[in-house]
């Protein structure tokens, strides 16, 4: 509760301290700085209204200030005024409680109330806000528990955190409330086996998920056979929170949306379900999601945390949140703001990896090995981070929100060349992966029509190791193969049901290598060095093509033998 004094309370009171709670806020602007220093031993006394003998505004003065008086040399026994703040906010008695909250956070502890000729009427103590200090015995629910949703779920609850997870997949629910990932991460069996029914609460039904604060955490896929985002699914889920909305709560986005979205879509859908309006009655803030699969749960609490927010009331609520996770909260200033900056983070590693590729694909066409040079350029030389080439980009990030940004640059009569040509590298390189792959069969003398091909690394990256295999380059790769079945695929990571779901043989490491015309292997995961690859390629049904997108191996140890045709990426 915010406590402020009446117009009743202060009257008549001509004294220099006005006494709350057995503390004195107010001072004489006259008196010593020693005098205040001494007022500020009491509780909730850290900053002090400075004023005249009618009770007038003449200033504030905290701890801080006189800290500062003193590096400067004045003596205590000098005048307030010397090191007091003469031009403090304050607010009027029109400016109501909601208002009030709205202004006062940890910097600004004591807000005073003035008449017009700036008597103080009362004041609003932060101390008494309860929000701040008492964050982790809200509730929090997250709307949607997928990748992104149950792993901010989980170390909530780690953190001490009471969570909802809700999510429409009632499958998905049940497998959770079961303690069962639907997912391989690092980690996070036996956080579900610790929080699963205890510190979290999953459901399909939002009424049990009343919280005071949500999370929304849902997909932005694009529309079907278009370029843009779909947006639906966020604003399903801020019609569902406000329908359920009460004074005080947080609403907190964290998909990936366009520029803009927060404040025109999801605010209007919480006010309009509501009935609440935003910055008075409930708060909005936007903190992108910068964790990377495989290591989530170890980002969560290590990733700077960027925030942007309605208010700062929204942001002093929502960086209290985060501090309980990570060491470093940065506030971005704006809604907008903290969009565009998770457009940013995924577009410019779609844009690096697309000049890696590209340039892999020169280096091919010069005979010259790309990996020595990309080591050699980056090596001592701090300006340059080139990644390594690779068979694409996809997974359910970098091959969707360039396009997201590429909204937003169309929206603003803005060029796309560069986001889009970055992409379109990206998304061709699978398509050249198989032509290289159907030439280097020719020169062995097979079809790619007949011939038995093997898979090695179906996830959409290697490492850190994911089972997601959402937009995988891995799957744009199948989909370039004539005859599925004779394609087998081996992933140390993915179910074997989810593979044979793609229609294709589920083998072994050794059954993989067995009898196949050709071997790709697609992502880099870290089991792949224990592989004995002289006994494995002679299991290969020769002359045989074995192609390592991701130069996992010496080239020259596959050169080396003569029924088999070796290819790479920038090290042909």
């Amino acid at each position: 509760m915010i406590v402020s004094l009446t117009v009743q309370q202060l009257a008549g009171c001509k004294n220099d301290a006005i006494m709350l709670d057995g503390t004195k806020l107010f001072i004489n602007y006259k008196q010593s700085i020693l005098e205040a220093l001494t007022r500020m031993n009491s509780p909730y006394c850290q900053t002090l209204i400075c004023v005249d003998k009618k009770n007038r505004l003449k200033g504030m003065i905290s701890e801080g200030d006189i800290r500062r008086g003193l590096v400067e040399g004045i003596d205590l026994r000098a005048s307030i005024k010397t090191v007091m703040n003469a031009s403090p906010l304050y607010v009027n008695k029109q400016v109501s409680k909601k208002e009030a909250v709205n202004i006062i956070s940890k910097q600004i502890s004591v807000l005073p109330v003035v008449d017009t000729d700036k008597v103080v009427l009362g004041y609003y103590l932060f101390q008494h806000k309860e929000d701040p200090f008492t964050i982790q015995n809200k509730t929090i629910t997250i709307l949607g528990v997928g990748y992104v949703g149950l792993t901010l779920a989980l170390i909530l609850a780690e953190r001490g955190f009471k969570v909802n997870g809700y999510d429409r997949n009632a499958a998905l629910i049940e497998q959770l409330q079961q303690k069962e990932a639907p997912f391989f991460e690092k980690g996070i069996d036996q956080l579900l086996e610790k929080h699963s029914q205890n510190s979290i609460h999953f459901t399909t039904n939002i009424t049990e998920a009343k919280a005071a604060i949500y999370m929304i955490t849902v997909g932005t896929p694009l529309l079907d056979g278009e370029k843009k985002p779909n947006i639906e699914y966020i604003k399903s889920a801020a019609t569902s929170i406000g329908a359920q909305l009460a004074e005080g709560d947080l609403v907190l986005l964290r998909s990936t949306v366009p520029v803009g979205c927060t404040r025109g879509i999801v605010l209007p859908a919480l006010e309009a379900s509501s009935g609440l309006t935003c910055g008075q009655d409930f708060y909005l803030a936007f903190a992108p999601e910068r964790t990377a699969e495989g290591v989530a749960l170890t980002e969560l609490k290590t990733n700077p945390q960027i925030i942007g927010a309605f208010d700062p009331v929204a942001y002093d609520y929502t960086s209290r949140i985060f501090q309980n996770l990570t060491k470093t909260v940065i506030n971005v200033g704006g809604l907008e703001k903290a969009e565009l900056c998770k457009l940013m983070d995924n577009t410019y590693r779609d844009h690096i990896f697309a000049y890696a590729n590209n340039i892999a694909n020169l280096a091919e066409n010069l005979n010259i090995n790309i990996h020595k040079l990309i080591k050699a350029v980056n090596y001592g030389y701090k300006r340059n981070r080139i990644p390594r080439p690779s068979p694409g980009v996809g997974g359910p990030c970098l091959s969707k929100d360039p396009y997201i940004l590429a909204s937003v640059f169309k929206k603003q009569k803005l060029q796309t060349d560069l986001l889009l040509a970055c992409r379109n590298v990206n998304e061709k390189a699978p398509v050249l992966l198989k032509n290289k792959l159907m030439q280097l069969l020719a020169d062995a003398g097979k079809d790619i029509n007949e011939a038995n091909i093997s898979l090695i690394g179906m996830a959409f990256k290697g490492e850190p190791e994911t089972s997601d295999l959402r937009d995988s380059t891995s799957l744009w790769m199948l989909d370039q193969m004539p005859d599925k079945s004779k394609v087998s695929v081996y992933d140390p990571i993915i179910k074997k049901e989810d593979i044979l779901a793609l229609g294709v043989q589920v083998k072994s490491l050794k059954g993989a290598f067995k009898n196949a015309d050709a071997v790709v292997i697609l992502n880099n995961h870290k089991s792949y060095s224990s592989i004995n690859l002289t006994k494995m390629l002679a299991l290969m049904n020769k002359p045989a093509v074995f192609i390592d997108t991701w130069n996992n191996f010496n080239p020259l140890q596959i050169k080396q033998h003569n029924d088999v045709l070796y290819g790479g990426l920038g090290n042909n």
